[in-house]
């Protein structure tokens, strides 16, 4: 993109000056990644990951099905309210955003996306270079209206949270024989998290001074993975501790190797957070633990009202997802008390928990005095 290319020059120039201070909270958000974080991105694509349909988004202000894979919020609408930006995160999509809309944040997120190209190829939604290269385009369209030091100084404040690598594991890594094939299960990890490492150089090189990264969460209880890649019978695996939880109509049981998976993946992302900022000495990267507490949400539902946890709310609970969960699905009655909304992601009481969670544990080394 000529038309931005002095962007990094102009940025180095104007940090000496601009750099804040220990911010008490952000005043904008900017979010990438997947169906955590996307509220709407994909409508428009020719992709079977889109949620502009009943049932997703019942809870949502309005009844509205905006796009969001859940029935109501997502952490990044939390978020935004919880520092008292604004009542939700829109989609960079909505064509009816405006300057001020992008000066407070808009997420760029793309559901099924990841760190590997092919994810998101093989399903046609947004890689992590077209959401940078919309970002781009965002801060030229602020540029325009509030100027290049006003612009940065937004960008240097903001939030910038990354939410990637679910839909590496379960739809790349452990559905293609390819990429297996390509693939030891570190040497993949590793490539993710290499590729993790280049996107953040990016953003840092675009202004960004506040990074928060989300974890993998649980992959081995996500109900389309107990359901596609059951576990070992007990009969076969006598050794192997059961995660199968109460509230189920069907006994359902967590993959554990899928979940020790994820536990690997996060224990290196966490030393890769830790060498970015060695390795970028004026950046804030946190790491935010999505494993733990969902975890904790299954091992022990009742403490957050829980009573279904291994099946989603819409349909069967065991496969629905996108065009699967639909007006023609039978969606449980009581919301909340289900964990998971489709047969992948969170419902909007889990994600209020997560979220919480975030305020409470991570986000305090970002913001220690205002959440």
């Amino acid at each position: 993109m000529e038309k931005n290319s002095h962007l990094p020059l102009l940025f180095l120039l104007l940090s000496a000056t601009i750099i804040p201070s220990a911010a008490t909270r952000p005043t904008a958000i900017y979010a990438f990644g997947d169906s955590i974080l996307d509220s709407g991105n994909n409508n428009k694509l020719l992709t079977v990951c889109r949620a502009n349909h009943k049932p997703y988004g019942i809870d949502f202000p309005g009844q509205s099905h905006t796009g969001r894979f859940s029935n109501g919020k997502l952490p990044g609408d939390m978020l935004v309210s919880a520092f008292r930006i604004k009542e939700i995160l829109p989609a960079y999509a909505d064509s009816t955003l405006d300057a001020d809309d992008l000066d407070t944040g808009v997420s760029f997120a793309s559901a099924c996306s990841g760190l590997h190209d092919l994810t998101a190829a093989e399903v046609g939604v947004l890689n992590l270079d077209k959401q940078f290269q919309n970002f781009e385009q965002a801060f030229v369209k602020m540029e325009e209206v509030f100027g290049l030091e006003k612009t940065t100084a937004t960008v240097q404040r903001a939030l910038f949270m990354i939410s990637a690598g679910s839909s590496d594991m379960i739809d790349n890594y452990y559905l293609l024989p390819t990429t297996r094939a390509m693939y030891s299960l570190p040497t993949y990890h590793d490539m993710l998290l290499k590729n993790l490492d280049t996107f953040v150089k990016k953003l840092y090189n675009a202004g960004a001074k506040n990074i928060a990264i989300i974890g993998l969460p649980p992959l081995g209880c996500l109900p389309m993975d107990t359901t596609v890649f059951p576990p070992p019978s007990p009969s076969s695996a006598p050794s192997q501790k059961s995660e199968n939880l109460t509230g189920d109509l069907f006994r359902r049981e967590c993959k554990a190797k899928h979940n020790a998976d994820a536990k690997e993946y996060n224990a290196k992302l966490e030393v890769r957070v830790k060498r970015m900022m060695v390795a970028m000495p004026t950046l804030k990267v946190i790491y935010m633990d999505l494993f733990t507490p969902m975890m904790d949400m299954i091992d022990t539902p009742s403490k957050y009202g829980f009573k279904t946890t291994l099946k989603g709310c819409c349909g069967s609970g065991s496969v629905e997802l996108g065009p699967l969960c639909n007006v023609a699905s039978i969606a449980c009655h009581v919301h909340s008390e289900y964990v998971f909304w489709d047969s992948i992601n969170p419902s909007e009481a889990a994600y209020k928990a997560l979220t919480n969670n975030f305020k409470a544990r991570s986000l305090r080394r970002l913001y220690p005095s205002s959440v």
